[in-house]
């Protein structure tokens, strides 16, 4: 076993509301009537006493950013560990979150930490947390991540007390993961200081500087919850999101006669311990052991939580009306040229985004969100100050580190090549059928591209470039048109025309902004 004073991380457990009921979860999420949620007081007191630790305090849950007090929280363990520096992380425009987590988000000396499951409330506490923490552990269990049985006592499991031991001082759950702290108290493991929640336990140890140097033989009576555990045993592993927790008979009538909503709502296996195997299962070794079994892939495109939830496109005329009526309830995306506000529309709407910055592009448009902190207390007032109407003054308002510059053009272009291509087969045949500026940048995108053979470009102008007349033969030669004027009419209109000439309606692809 280890003392909380060698762990890379100890945490405090803030709230054990979640809006998951994963199986087996180490914080029992789905048993409990009611979730708990620490006071502030509480809270402060935490991560005082670990002022003098000298790894990292991680913030969890249940799901943390539920709390109610959340960017309270967040602020003041700023504060207290980081000096009050902002540590600012997501800032550009991020395409992939998955990349970005594996590529940014852990740092085994950072000081502080957050655990979270990349929900709407993530969203909701999206600025304060990339300002706080630099190592976040982000798993949305929409994955095939496994969790370990810890509702199997040995005692049911007739495990001899000399195999218990071993097994007991060799977790991997406390030799690898947290001490933490609960309303209760201070804890030598985090699934203990569940099990003390969830079972109504005495409390943990009072928090106050220095309980964290404890030694294992300090642990005391606290050892009697690895009895309640099964993290250590060879027990079963079940997928995350399947909801079901595996236990014993005894445990389960215990949770049946709490009430458990879980319970009541049939997400439980129950193993017989007369017949139960433990020949068929291995107890995990390491930290990420659970986390690797799904290949480390934390979240996908398919978790849109924690992307833009809507965009309001206004004019500069419009702005003062749409603020004063407070129409905005998100983003806003101001500008005077309406294609340039869609095209930034389609861009921005497919890629993570900071509510605290404000994004300005190169086709002058501005995007920022009326939540960010910066405005507050000019939304706060039910005239915003004249000088913030003016489109030109809205980012005096925001710290340089949240002004944010973006190359639209390049970064919607390459989205719109790849999207328009995606379903179209290697080698195949294609025309342009458009050359103003869209149709230029897919010439020059598409001439170096060796996947596909570009037969022709044509339009029934001339640029002055290598643009053919309309060909009728050779666009019925070729396996696909791309139509690329950027005019949603302009383009049904050639698709009509190229339809009416014969042309397979299933050979006609369109840029899509």
């Amino acid at each position: 076993m280890k003392s909380p004073k060698d762990m890379g991380i100890i945490q405090i457990d803030i709230t054990n509301a979640c809006p998951h009921m994963c199986s087996n979860c180490t914080r029992f999420c789905g048993h409990h009537k009611k979730p708990f949620f620490m006071d502030f007081e509480t809270f402060k007191k935490a991560v005082d006493s670990l002022k003098e630790f000298p790894n990292m305090v991680g913030v969890i849950g249940g799901e943390p950013t539920l709390h109610p007090e959340f960017e309270k929280f967040a602020e003041y363990i700023r504060e207290s560990r980081l000096n009050g520096k902002i540590n600012p992380v997501i800032r550009e425009a991020v395409p992939s979150m998955l990349d970005f987590i594996k590529k940014n988000l852990y740092n085994s000396k950072d000081k502080v930490g957050l655990w979270s499951s990349l929900n709407k409330s993530y969203y909701k506490n999206f600025e304060v947390i990339n300002d706080t923490f630099h190592t976040q552990l982000l798993n949305d269990h929409d994955n095939t991540c496994l969790h370990q049985a810890l509702l199997m006592p040995r005692k049911e499991l007739k495990i001899s007390d000399e195999e218990w031991i071993k097994k007991r001082d060799a977790c991997w759950i406390q030799n690898t993961w947290s001490a933490t702290i609960t309303p209760k108290g201070a804890f030598f493991c985090e699934v203990a200081g569940s099990l003390d929640m969830l079972f109504d336990g005495p409390g943990g140890w009072e928090v106050e500087p220095n309980w964290w140097k404890r030694t294992p033989e300090e642990f005391g009576d606290q050892l009697h919850w690895c009895e309640m555990c099964s993290g250590c045993l060879d027990v079963p592993k079940r997928i995350s999101n399947d909801e079901r927790d595996d236990m014993t008979p005894q445990v389960y009538e215990r949770l049946k006669a709490m009430g458990s909503p879980k319970i009541s709502k049939k997400k439980y296996f129950v193993h017989n311990p007369e017949t139960f195997d433990k020949s068929l299962y291995h107890t995990f070794t390491g930290g990420n052991d659970y986390m690797e079994a799904a290949g480390n892939i934390r979240t996908s495109q398919k978790n849109r939580d924690y992307y833009p939830k809507n965009f309001l496109q206004v004019t500069s005329q419009t702005l003062p009306v749409v603020l004063a009526m407070k129409k905005a309830q998100d983003w806003v995306i101001l500008s005077d040229d309406e294609l340039n506000g869609k095209i930034a529309h389609r861009y921005f709407s497919d890629v993570v985004i900071n509510p605290g910055c404000i994004y300005l592009t190169d086709n002058n448009v501005v995007v920022f969100n009326v939540n960010a902190k910066s405005l507050r207390t000019l939304f706060d007032s039910n005239t915003p100050p004249r000088n913030f109407l003016e489109k030109e003054n809205i980012w005096n308002y925001y710290p340089l580190d949240k002004i944010i510059k973006v190359n639209l053009q390049e970064s919607i272009f390459e989205k719109i090549f790849v999207d328009c291509l995606s379903e179209v087969p290697h080698g195949s045949k294609l025309v342009i059928f458009g050359a103003d500026a869209w149709g230029r940048k897919f010439f020059a995108r598409l001439i170096n591209e060796p996947l596909y053979r570009l037969c022709g470009w044509v339009d029934t102008r001339n640029f002055g470039y290598p643009v053919l007349p309309v060909d009728i033969n050779l666009l019925n030669f070729t396996d696909y048109i791309i139509v690329t004027f950027p005019s949603k009419e302009t383009c049904i209109q050639v698709e009509n025309a190229l339809k009416n000439s014969g042309i397979d309606p299933k050979k006609i692809l369109r840029l899509h902004l």
